[in-house]
């Protein structure tokens, strides 16, 4: 993200009727602009003024605010002005974007094609519970590739995946939705009145709604994921394998570094820049047993703050092997066949998206149940609970309870280390 200071709009003279005023002009983050006349140019209370109204712009985050928005704002223009603001929020410490954004994004859809035209100061609970029934009635659709039964050639063709979100994931847009509102409260873009109809409607239960229920999440064979680990890259198998001796998320074991590595110490502890919780100001320490250590080493390198994981390096390795393994002569227009300006070229870290589907494609090659990562994570928990207690598995995997103290915070690091030695 950008470190440089936010563009201020300046004082400057504006005559209206032979009069000459201070003015300043302000976007109000919609599209549009406004003049705002401060008072005699020059005067002490023009400049007073002009600091006052620029102070209140930057609170807002550069809209003005005033209620006279909102009586004409749609909730297209809400979601325009509210969208760079969550581009700006939901990133981690580091400046990257999280998946929130994405999410926030995908939740707006049946808001925007429902009500996009609606004022927003009328959209009201009704609205938002037609929104949710959109939710579970509409089909989730993907475009899969076919052939043609007369042409022979290939096309695509949409396919009914399932019809509706789950109950879980609808109270969650649903719970964006009402965000996007608050938002809009605190910035005087809509009547206060309106979040708080919203806040009536409560979420979908179980049981009692038409929405599907998900299956719960279950611990995975170890076996299961032996079976599987070899048609994956030995990268990602190796990632893997350090979730299942660690009891860290998928998602932390992509962003480590070994600048986040204290490793001066018999257990390694690993804290990572980039947690679940990591929002809250709760800190995070994942410690390293020998055997993940064994994992880690291979992939330490002499830049101690690039990523351990690193897709470029995978690929490289893979056309490195096919080099060795290639038993006829290289030709010379052979030698490199690298693009200049790749349309997707490999990134500098693994996303968990991208562990998941590759998990999906190794169990279909090796013919096994589909399984995904956060499935191992169960499985650790089911063991060190059985062996240790709910405490020690707690302690493990970094589960913040409400009333979590500090005493309590370094009584399970240390039950933490201990276990750790254990699994290895």
């Amino acid at each position: 993200m950008s470190s440089s200071k936010p563009r201020v709009p300046s004082y400057r003279k504006k005559t209206v009727a032979n009069r000459k005023y201070g003015c300043v002009s302000l976007p109000n983050g919609l599209g549009g602009r406004r003049d705002i006349l401060l008072g005699p140019y020059g005067s002490k209370e023009s400049k007073a003024e002009y600091a006052r109204v620029v102070s209140e712009w930057l609170a807002a985050d550069k809209r003005l605010p005033t209620t006279e928005n909102a009586n004409d704002i749609t909730v297209n223009e809400l979601l325009v002005a509210f969208l760079p603001h969550a581009e700006r929020h939901y990133r981690h410490p580091d400046g990257r974007p999280t998946r929130e954004f994405e999410d926030v994004k995908i939740s707006l859809r049946p808001l925007k094609q429902l009500y996009g035209l609606t004022l927003a100061k009328s959209f009201g609970p009704l609205a938002l519970k037609a929104v949710r029934d959109q939710m579970v009635r509409q089909p989730i659709v993907r475009k899969v590739k076919v052939v043609d039964p007369a042409t022979g050639k290939k096309k695509f063709q949409e396919k009914v995946l399932r019809v509706g979100l789950a109950r879980n994931v609808c109270n969650q847009r649903i719970g964006r939705i009402r965000r996007v509102f608050k938002w809009a409260v605190e910035n005087e873009l809509v009547p206060a009145t309106v979040y708080q109809a919203l806040q009536a409607v409560s979420g979908l239960q179980r049981g009692r709604s038409d929405a599907r229920e998900t299956k719960p999440v279950r611990p995975v064979s170890i076996a299961l994921v032996e079976e599987t680990l070899p048609y994956l890259t030995p990268t990602i198998a190796d990632m893997l394998r350090l979730e299942l001796f660690t009891g860290a998320r998928i998602g932390e074991i992509c962003g480590m570094k070994a600048t986040d590595i204290d490793m001066t110490g018999e257990i390694w502890l690993f804290r990572p820049t980039s947690h679940k919780v990591a929002h809250r100001g709760l800190g995070r320490i994942i410690p390293i047993g020998p055997k993940g250590q064994q994992i880690i080493r291979k992939y330490l390198r002499p830049r101690v703050d690039a990523f351990l994981f690193s897709p470029a390096d995978t690929m490289e390795a893979f056309r490195q092997k096919q080099r060795q393994d290639r038993k006829t002569k290289v030709q010379p227009s052979q030698v490199s066949r690298k693009k200049k300006r790749p349309r997707r070229a490999p990134g500098d870290h693994y996303i968990p998206r991208a562990i998941a589907h590759a998990i999906t494609v190794a169990c279909k090659r090796a013919g096994v149940q589909h399984w995904h990562s956060h499935q191992l994570r169960h499985s650790v928990a089911t063991a060190v609970r059985r062996e240790y207690g709910l405490d020690a598995a707690r302690a493990l995997l970094g589960q913040h309870g409400p009333q979590v103290t500090e005493l309590y915070a370094e009584l399970d690091q240390a039950k933490a280390v201990e276990i750790v030695k254990q699994l290895g």
